[in-house]
């Protein structure tokens, strides 16, 4: 059974569209960098805010308007996704779509606004208008409801290759149930103080408010963002390899775990160009390693420099930009990128191109891959 790419759709700090973040990254901008809010103590670290502007309008819906940045960014992708694939929210084409949801961290905003009530005065002060946005499935819920979707429900919790495994997961779950005709995967993720002190005291939160790939590792920062993708049983972009992701128990397990993984959702074919997942720690080390000794030749792409460390929503934002390079021919140049790998694009230049891969290494120890043909 084959599987297709039917539609895409994006928000990330340069814009509220594809079309617009497709437009700036070509351009060669990068995002602009603010401070995270913090008021917990005197660390402080930087973030890729996406402007309350590009949600405004999804705000303004009676279903999600307490609701938090995460299912507003989800929301704005997804209904992007759909107009790409000529679809209308709420229309009989939208009722047997599925909704898969792949989320890192969950509403960790709205989860310590939350606890902190309890603890400051008591569980008697918690706001019964702030714990339905705690669960980690309440972005999908909200989208599924937006939509008009009748059908299944999903989310599933990772690192930042999880939306990969949710993309392998759409497809499974096509294969398994004829009635549906489309699943909507969407990655997202909402930037919060508590997750990169976290990512802080592991070495991995960069200090200065900006971060190179595949050059001195200094640390991410991280970003706010949503990708979406429609997927269908026709089309133009073809899911040619998925995988639900593989596991690994340290940085040196790593290495030999991306490069098997590789060899197999490549299955010996070179792609014409790679979206990397490359983030100013130690997995652009990995994939380096790996690149040199596979892909010798291939141009390789590391977008996270411009929009930041998106986590749940990074490997899905990785197949839409991959989507786009697909269909536009042209290949992004890669903002602050080191001297480590050689065949990192630098420069946007026309790329003459029919396959491509993504590849996506976690923090919380997974790994996977896909594929694309046009």
């Amino acid at each position: 059974m084959k599987f297709f790419v039917q539609g895409i759709g994006a928000v990330t700090p340069l814009g509220p569209t594809t079309k617009e973040i497709w437009k700036a990254l070509c351009a060669g901008e990068r995002a602009a960098v603010r401070s995270l809010p913090n008021h917990l103590s005197d660390r402080s670290y930087s973030y890729f805010p996406v402007p309350l502007k590009f949600v405004s309008e999804a705000a303004r819906q009676p279903r999600v308007r307490r609701s938090g940045v995460i299912s507003l960014l989800g929301a704005v992708a997804g209904f992007d996704a759909l107009a790409d694939a000529g679809l209308k929210a709420g229309s009989s084409a939208t009722k047997r779509i599925a909704v898969i949801f792949a989320i890192c961290s969950g509403g960790v905003n709205y989860t310590r606004r939350f606890y902190h009530d309890i603890v400051v005065g008591g569980a008697n002060t918690a706001s019964p208008l702030l714990f339905p946005e705690t669960v980690y499935n309440a972005p999908a819920s909200h989208v599924a409801a937006l939509l008009g979707v009748n059908e299944q429900s999903y989310t599933l919790v990772g690192d930042s290759s999880v939306g990969l495994s949710a993309i392998h997961f759409a497809t499974q779950i096509l294969s398994m149930q004829p009635a549906l005709d489309r699943c909507l995967v969407v990655g997202t993720e909402e930037a919060e103080w508590l997750v990169a002190d976290a990512f802080g005291s592991w070495r991995m939160a960069a200090k200065r408010d900006e971060f190179e790939v595949f050059g001195q590792a200094t640390g991410t920062i991280f970003g706010e963002a949503a990708g979406a993708v429609v997927i269908g049983h026709e089309g133009d972009l073809q899911i040619t390899h998925t995988f639900p992701g593989q596991s690994f128990f340290s940085i040196r397990d790593s290495q030999a775990v991306t490069r098997d993984l590789l060899v197999k959702v490549t299955a010996g074919n070179q792609p014409d160009f790679i979206i990397s997942s490359a983030n100013g720690t130690f997995v652009d080390d990995v994939e380096r390693l790996a690149f040199n000794d596979l892909f010798e030749a291939n141009p390789v792409y590391a977008p996270k420099t411009a929009i930041g460390e998106t986590l749940g929503a990074s490997a899905v934002i990785g197949v839409v930009l991959a989507s786009l390079v697909l269909r536009h021919q042209e290949l992004p140049g890669t903002l602050s990128a080191g001297k480590k790998l050689p065949t990192i694009n630098r420069t946007t230049r026309s790329c003459v191109a029919s396959s491509a891969l993504v590849s996506a290494v976690g923090f919380n120890q997974q790994v996977n891959a896909l594929t694309l043909w046009r």
